[in-house]
């Protein structure tokens, strides 16, 4: 029997005191969890039971965290605590007595029972401590294994109390209790510090298998026993079962086998007789005939037809074996197999011709092999490999090849692969790589390293890297990319030209610094070889990217004041994105832009919004360099100031020159000054705004060749919007599903009138914001309904936009400055409307839960044309099939498509996706989009065929993208 002393000394040496060559730790006590607390209560062989109506768990470090609500009821052996709810503490420390099972309990209001009345105890504010040697269970209704987020104010005060107490603990002796100690009445923190408790730092190595000490205990169908003078040997035959429990109870192991020989010390017979036996007897275990080893509680389990295992030495080897361990912190298994593979430590594991996989099929869908493979368990519990002769295998096939790998088990070096055929390309092989992986490095922290290699038969060979950091505040990516290429290249305007350099790529650098709580610093660098290269070979890009530039911009916000400063100089000296190439055609260099912020300032009590906006901008354009021809354009994308084409081959700089514009810098400071009155009368919200724009000319570098020099731009108007609304309460309709409706009116116009002592048009488009300006008179108003109704049904209402319908006039006077072709009203600023009459109408009807109905449309009045409109419909047909439909129809190319989209979910492993537009002016195919996927649980696999009729091109694809490993 242990002395109180002895149980106190045994559990504070296990969990408090720092090993001898062992840094130590200090843990703040901030009460969410028992680590490094041992509680001052004598564990007895006694069970402790919880039981409730629900309950939340969650893991906190070493301790499983619980929330239990309505009748709850703790029992410690014989004392019983009732409450409403209670907040628990738990967690498990290996003795040499057994595996001792530490609870805190706080109950917020409680009432106790026990078999000694003296002990009884009811109030409010309980905290009760106690430990274990049994088993501890928990019988709820519900169980949520999460935190709860709406328990804030309780889990705080639970642990305070618990901090309390354990502060108490570690500053003022404590006597062992021999039952649960009850603190009815919180202490308080000394001097209101956070304490702490000192804790070793390294925790020593457990084994993967083999238990350090313990008993065993053999079992088999026929046991026979040869004696000997050194050595004990134990023949096992049929259903052979070894246990051994080690006398933590958390390292267990059991062996099952067919057959079995025991290698033991020459001692007693009876012990042998008795079938248990001390683990420190055994000298090795020979096993054979469906091997299979379990250990750490199933954390790793080995299967193998022949095996010995060393106790002495702590080795084992065996033969076509199966090891399986976890990755992802646990959560993934990951099976490795060899056909020959060996324990040469405690926690070390080398095997030849293995392969590693996430599934336990003889042939996995996925897997890595390798000649030579090295397993080493971490501190942490994860596993480390280093193997050499690496392939990536799809159901046993090699497919890729790397010669070294070292890192954690799940950390698989091989990021994408595509495998297709496209007209002008010829046949592809792209792939990505970890390349820190590849090389056998540990990833630094915050750092990340791919590696892109891609092969195409008809064009050449591309090597690219992906840097990316993230930490101290930054976020920075830097993308390199190299072709070797040659050949016929075909631009996205479907124009083919041959390859202008053989030797291609860019360099592309963003990054972004947080640098204070205010500060904000963002680089950008971009250098791109040739002016097609976007176009031809990063298509998704050249389509959407933002404008290639290389910059430099800092900002200083605070509150609703600003401050920047940017400085930008083009490398490149061609457009590389298709919508800025549409729009002004040409790019702009700032040396640099300084700029002052200030946003919704109440002046006048409140009564009056001001907005300012001061800039001082020093710029210049930058000309597309080139011809139509040589950079792959159309050229009717280049029009003269008469309305026809430049030539195939004349300079595009022409077009701009023509215009007026020219290259030379330009300095001038603009400054916006914008008031609003916010006024309510009733439900009406009525806003007056006005706004005086000042642009001043401060030198002029180019000897006048600008002919716009210092202007004052002013606009004035109002706004005003109310709502109205109506209940229908008898309206039920079950195959409208409507229940009860509200009608929403939403009425709501803006009076606008613009005026410069300029003309906005001639005004040169160096910056949208300040330069884009509209003049003249606009009025615009209109109506939102809005149709609003329930559905779920009863327990599960929730309330939907059954049908919304905004229709709008935009009426504008005839010096109105029409900009676009389609008619757009920016309410949020006017002046970079393009004003023309016109009606506009947009809506939604979602008819059901699975099918909704949506369009939009833009008609000119004074032609009575429409500009652009679509409309289409969704349909969900179940879990298994969606669909749309969607026709659209623009005025100004005269163009009508029709376009279908599918996914349909065949079954768990199959899908497809299948989605063509026609183009009714042409009455062709417009473009063409088919996929099938074959989803595996480790990755999945997918067939593409994409035909493009602007490019007449079509690209046959195979890609693979690795879901978890």
């Amino acid at each position: 029997m242990f002395h109180s002393k002895q149980i106190i000394l045994l559990l504070a040496s296990v969990v408090c005191s720092p090993t001898f060559g062992d840094t130590v730790l200090e843990v703040p006590i901030r009460g969410d969890r028992l680590s490094g607390i041992v509680l001052p209560v004598l564990p007895r062989a006694r069970d402790i039971s919880i039981s409730g109506l629900r309950a939340n768990a969650w893991t906190v470090d070493d301790t499983k965290r619980l929330l239990i609500e309505k009748n709850v009821s703790v029992t410690i052996g014989a004392y019983t605590f009732e409450s409403e709810q209670a907040v628990i503490w738990i967690n498990r420390m290996p003795t040499d007595a057994g595996v001792v099972s530490q609870i805190a309990v706080y109950l917020p209001t409680f009432s106790k029972t026990s078999k000694l009345h003296s002990l009884g105890a009811a109030g409010e504010n309980l905290l009760v401590v106690g430990s274990t040697l049994g088993s501890v269970t928990v019988d709820v209704a519900l169980l949520k294994p999460s935190k709860p987020k709406n328990k804030t104010s309780l889990l705080t005060t639970a642990n305070q109390r618990l901090a309390q107490y354990a502060q108490k603990l570690a500053t003022t002796p404590t006597q062992l209790s021999g039952y649960p100690h009850i603190t009815e009445q919180p202490t308080q923190l000394l001097g209101e510090e956070t304490a702490y408790i000192v804790l070793p730092e390294n925790e020593s190595e457990k084994p993967w298998l083999q238990p350090k000490s313990g008993l065993v205990s053999i079992a088999a169908d026929l046991v026979e026993l040869k004696t000997g003078e050194k050595e004990n040997i134990v023949t096992l035959d049929g259903n052979v079962h070894i246990e051994m429990r080690s006398t933590s109870g958390i390292d267990d192991m059991q062996m099952n086998a067919a057959r079995s020989i025991v290698f033991l010390d020459s001692g007693s017979i009876r012990d042998i007789a008795s079938g248990s036996l001390d683990m420190t007897e055994i000298h090795g275990v020979y096993l054979e005939g469906n091997v299979v080893i379990r250990a750490n509680n199933d954390t790793y389990l080995v299967r193998a037809p022949q095996m010995y295992y060393d106790f002495d030495t702590g080795k084992a080897i065996m033969l076509e074996s199966v090891l399986r361990t976890y990755g992802k912190n646990g959560r993934v298994p990951i099976y490795v197999r060899a056909k020959e593979m060996e324990q040469i430590s405690q926690n070390q594991w080398v095997a030849k011709d293995a392969q590693a996989s996430t599934s336990s099929f003889a042939t996995p869908d996925l897997a890595i092999g390798s000649a030579q493979l090295s397993i080493t368990q971490q501190k942490d519990g994860s596993a480390y490999i280093q193997s050499s002769h690496n392939t990536v295998r799809f159901g046993g096939t090699p497919v890729f090849y790397w010669p070294y790998f070292a890192g954690h088990i799940d950390d698989i070096p091989i990021k994408k692969a595509v495998i297709g055929y496209k007209d002008g390309f010829g046949a592809s092989l792209e792939t990505k790589w970890d390349l820190f992986s590849l090389l056998g490095r540990s990833e630094p922290m915050g750092l990340s390293l791919d590696l892109a290699l891609d092969g195409y038969t008809d064009r050449g060979v591309g090597v690219g890297f992906d840097i990316g950091y993230s930490g101290y505040g930054t976020n920075t990516d830097l993308d390199l990319y190299f072709l070797s290429d040659a050949g016929e290249q075909k631009t996205t305007s479907g124009i083919k030209m041959p390859v202008p350099h053989h030797q291609r790529g860019f360099a592309l650098l963003s990054s972004d610094t947080k640098l204070s709580a205010y500060w904000t610093l963002q680089t950008q660098l971009s250098y791109i070889s040739d002016s097609t290269f976007m176009s031809v070979w990063r298509q998704p890009e050249f389509r959407s990217h933002a404008e290639y530039e290389t910059s430099i911009y800092a900002k200083y916000q605070k509150d609703n004041k600003a401050f920047t400063a940017l400085a930008s100089n083009d490398l490149n000296g061609f457009i590389s994105t298709s919508w800025l190439l549409a729009s002004r055609q040409y790019k702009v260099d700032r040396t640099p832009e300084l700029g002052y912020y200030q946003y919704g300032s109440s002046i006048f009590r409140d009564t009056i919004n001001w907005t300012s906006e001061l800039r001082f901008m020093r710029e210049r354009m930058v000309f597309q360099s080139g011809t139509p021809n040589n950079t792959g354009l159309n050229r009717n994308a280049f029009l003269l100031p008469d309305g026809t084409s430049i030539g195939a081959n004349d300079a595009i700089e022409d077009v701009l020159t023509s215009r007026g514009l020219n290259e030379g810098y330009q300095s001038r400071f603009v400054a916006r000054q914008e008031f609003t009155m916010p006024l309510k009368f009733g439900n009406i919200q009525f806003t007056p705004f006005a706004s005086i724009q000042m642009n001043w000319r401060l030198d002029d570098e180019t000897s006048g060749l600008n002919q716009n020099s210092d202007y004052w731009y002013r606009t004035i108007g109002f706004r005003a919007t109310t709502q109205f609304n109506r209940i229908y309460n008898t309206i039920d309709n079950d195959l409208l599903d409507l229940h009860r409706l509200r009608h929403v009116i939403e009425p709501y116009v803006t009076v606008w009138n613009g005026e410069s002592d300029i003309d906005t048009a001639t005004i040169q488009q160096y910056d949208a914001r300040v330069d884009n300006l509209s003049t003249g008179t606009a009025v615009w108003f209109g109506v939102k309904n809005k149709l609003q109704t329930w559905r779920g049904g009863p327990g599960r209402w929730y309330q939907i936009d059954w049908l919304t319908i905004d229709t709008a006039l935009l009426l504008a006077s005839n010096d109105a400055t029409q900009r676009f072709d389609n008619p757009q009203f920016f309410n949020w600023r006017p002046e970079y409307s393009s004003l023309q009459d016109a009606a506009l109408v947009s809506g939604k009807w979602q008819y059901s839960d699975s099918i909704a109905f949506i369009g939009n449309g833009t008609w000119e009045l004074d032609g009575g044309t429409l500009a652009r409109g679509s409309i289409g419909a969704e349909l969900d047909h179940g879990r298994d099939l969606r669909t749309y439909l969607e026709y659209r129809e623009i005025g100004n190319t005269n163009d009508q498509f029709l376009s279908l989209g599918m996914r349909y979910q065949l079954s768990k492993r199959y899908s497809l996706n299948f989605s063509p537009t026609w183009n009714f002016r042409t009455d062709d195919l417009q473009s063409l989009r088919f996929t099938a996927t074959r989803h595996y649980p480790e990755f999945d696999l997918t067939a593409q065929i994409v035909q493009n009729q602007i490019q007449d091109e079509t690209t046959y694809g195979l890609r693979f993208k690795l879901l978890k490993f």
